[in-house]
């Protein structure tokens, strides 16, 4: 992967426009986050971004292309594609990787580390957090559709992380 400081400030814009993650972001907030242009990266078909069992503490947005999530190399577990975000249980947990994320297209994406979070006022801070809150709250809903032997038993001990 590569960064990608050669785009223009109105490329980044239109970028961000298009991604439902930033609707909430005022346009202010969003050219706040484009001022930090080391955070958008490229990585082309078949280039790993997540390698399983690494220790990275950034998340990712796809903002072009598309990836897929692989537990093991050629087992694929889900499709991504702009608008998409992965990384955050890593991020949020400064844990290995659970699995690794290929680009299948060539992509761009977005960087979320602690060094932009750093950089960014606590209200763009807070948005983001409101996307991740929303995604996993989004998870747990449809685990609770699933059979219960492959949802979480939250009465169980074993399955409480404190």
């Amino acid at each position: 992967m590569k960064q990608l400081a050669h785009l223009s400030r109105a490329q980044c814009l239109l970028l961000l426009n298009r991604i439902p993650f930033f609707k909430e972001f005022t346009p202010k907030e969003r050219e706040r986050i484009i001022d930090q242009k080391t955070s958008f990266i490229s990585a082309q078909a078949s280039e790993f971004i997540i390698e399983e069992g690494t220790l990275d503490t950034a998340f990712y947005i796809l903002l072009t292309g598309s990836a897929k999530v692989t537990p093991n190399v050629g087992e694929t577990l889900s499709h991504l594609g702009p608008g998409d975000f992965f990384g955050e249980f890593s991020f949020l947990e400064n844990s290995p990787r659970s699995s690794n994320v290929i680009a299948t297209d060539a992509s761009i994406m977005l960087k979320v580390d602690r060094r932009l979070l750093g950089a960014l006022s606590a209200e763009i801070r807070e948005k983001i957090k409101d996307q991740i809150i929303h995604k996993l709250v989004n998870i747990i809903s449809n685990q609770k559709n699933l059979p219960t032997d492959t949802a979480f038993d939250l009465s169980s001990p074993k399955d409480l992380k404190y």
